[in-house]
């Protein structure tokens, strides 16, 4: 048997599909690859090639059969395997000149479509939601204009039953930042939309893991109830990864942007996700296992590839399984779980090898706390630590001689970023490694632990400021009898100054 599977089937803009041809047999086959025409029965071998995985960047209908030699130069086939169709999306966008039309105007509206080519495409147009005017024209004309004539256009266009393009409705874009969270760091929001000058407002969701449906609901961001006329949000003290939406509204008119995740490493209380082997690069042959844990009962295991659409992994919507197994993978990604108490854990960035021959790096798959011991290390398929390696930290090389490992005795925020290494002139890919930094450098004594830090730290400089103030109230106090001089006013000024000391003091006793 042999089983064609796609990662996705939907080409996006400038990207790419990736397909896997799996052989049920013993031994080694080449892989055939097949691009059909118009006609199902009609085919082009695309090219042969020892890996299953195969890039396309352009839509159609495919399949794969595996083949090996035989006796003299004869070939001995498997199977053809299933048809897989891919469709492919192109950009498409409106042109005009014109802001606003006035009553008997006549006006063109044109459809282009980035990255088509001179294929002759037909075109469709739709007026709010219904199509108006099929046909091959990549102009729609209104000849003098009326008042039924207001609305929103959009088009779209189609090659052939593979190809077409999505209809250019407005979308806004939002992006995130930082991507990756420090604990309790400030997240700023920010959406774009085509027109940003058109009195638009702005409200702000977040993404609500949802048990009964396998997407998500979403909340309105607290200070969003009533919008924001500008077109970024702030989100404080962010501690795990989540999920945001932007929606503007204009009028009668309601968008909103796709969904955009803001990753948090770090573990929290609540879900965890647990990789086996614990690392972050992988051969794509790897059986690699992924675990969540917490309180929760139900679990899905997410991810998230370069289309930016999270996807779930797990053989069903939610269940009780906490361990899911992924063999034979085509693409890496962004893990995570989600639990049925509504919770995200952190995120692994997975990135696949997808050469056997090729090598690995590996580093810490979560983050590593400012001033621990950091080693990375190179291997190969058969986890063979590899000598002679040069690594380099975000595309530069920073070891002068060849090595076994990189080890770094005391890791400092500097040293977070993109790390590869390099042997015999092959590249493991790369992988970002992130530093968490200490709220207070303080030396911890023998025994100690952080969190009994974390109390006696604040505590001991509270005390310290106490203190100093009942110091600085018996100095003063002490002064206007030495002088041997004392009027009502200061006796009135000092009366104060005791009542701000002793409120102060009330309100220290209160915080500690």
């Amino acid at each position: 048997i042999t089983t064609l599977t796609a990662d996705k089937t939907v080409l996006p803009p400038g990207g790419s599909v990736t397909l896997t041809c799996t052989v049920d047999k013993s031994g080694h086959f080449y892989i055939y690859w097949y691009k059909h025409g118009t006609e199902l029965y009609a085919s082009q071998i695309m090219k042969n090639k020892s890996d299953k995985f195969l890039k396309l960047s352009e839509g159609g209908l495919y399949s794969c059969r595996g083949g090996r030699q035989g006796n003299g130069n004869l070939i001995s086939y498997t199977s053809y395997s299933n048809k897989v169709t891919i469709e492919e999306t192109l950009t498409v966008t409106l042109d005009h000149d014109w802001p606003r039309i006035h009553r008997g105007e006549t006006v063109t509206i044109r459809c282009k479509i980035q990255g088509g080519g001179q294929i002759n495409w037909t075109y469709e147009w739709r007026k709010d939601q219904t199509i108006e005017k099929p046909g091959s024209s990549s102009e729609y004309r209104i000849i003098k204009a009326h008042q039924s004539d207001s609305g929103e256009y959009s088009c779209r266009g189609r090659r052939d039953r593979f190809s077409s393009t999505e209809w250019n409705e407005l979308v806004p874009v939002l992006s995130v930042s930082p991507t990756w969270l420090s604990p309790g760091a400030s997240v700023t929001l920010s959406c774009e939309v085509e027109v940003p000058s058109a009195r638009w407002r702005f409200f702000w969701y977040k993404a609500v893991p949802e048990p009964s449906v396998s997407s998500y609901s979403f909340e309105l961001l607290p200070g969003s109830i009533n919008g924001t006329i500008g077109n970024s949000h702030i989100v404080h003290g962010q501690t795990s990864t989540a999920g945001y939406v932007c929606e503007a509204r204009r009028g009668e008119q309601v968008v909103k942007s796709k969904l955009k995740f803001v990753w948090s490493a770090d573990f929290h209380p609540g879900p965890s996700l647990k990789v086996n082997p614990e690392r972050v690069q992988h051969f794509s042959s790897d059986s690699v296992s992924f675990r969540c844990e917490g309180n929760s009962t139900d679990w899905r295991l997410m991810r998230v590839t370069e289309t930016g659409q999270p996807s779930l992994l797990n053989s069903s919507n939610w269940g009780t399984g906490r361990e899911s197994i992924i063999n034979n993978w085509s693409d890496g990604g962004m893990f995570w779980c989600e639990s049925g108490l509504e919770e995200f854990s952190n995120a692994v960035n997975i990135t696949l090898q997808n050469d056997d021959d090729g090598i690995i790096m590996e580093s810490p798959v979560h983050p590593v706390t400012e001033g621990d011991p950091v080693t990375l290390s190179c291997r190969d398929k058969n986890q063979n630590l590899l000598s002679k390696v040069f690594f380099y930290h975000n595309d530069k090389l920073i070891n002068n001689d060849s090595r076994e490992e990189l080890n770094i005795s005391a890791v400092s925020k500097s040293d977070e970023g993109f790390y590869k290494c390099q042997h015999s002139e092959k590249e493991s890919p790369r992988s970002w490694m992130s530093v968490r930094v200490l709220l207070a450098n303080v030396p911890a004594p023998v025994g100690s632990s952080p969190n009994v830090l974390l109390v006696i730290g604040p505590c001991s400089g509270i005390l310290l400021i106490i203190l100093l103030l009942f110091l600085c109230y018996y100095m003063r106090s002490k002064a206007p009898e030495e002088s041997g001089e004392v009027t009502y006013a200061q006796i009135e000024q000092e009366g104060l100054r005791k009542q701000k000391r002793v409120w102060f003091t009330l309100r220290l006793k209160e915080e500690l």
